[in-house]
């Protein structure tokens, strides 16, 4: 029977982009909302999402 999963090779490499990909979002989602709400001091209207709604 073939092993399944993240204990193959492929599987560990899958996860190891993913776990990459998710950081990068998270990144970016951060990035955005400081630059949403230094847009929001400005005075500029936005419709910013609070903090605690974000799913981690």
């Amino acid at each position: 029977m073939s092993r399944r999963g993240r204990s193959t090779t492929i599987g560990k490499i899958a996860k190891i982009h993913q776990d990459r990909r998710v950081s990068e979002i998270r990144v970016l989602g951060e990035l955005l909302r400081r630059e949403q709400a230094t847009r929001a001091g400005d005075g500029t209207t936005l419709h910013a999402t609070p903090d605690s709604s974000t799913a981690r």
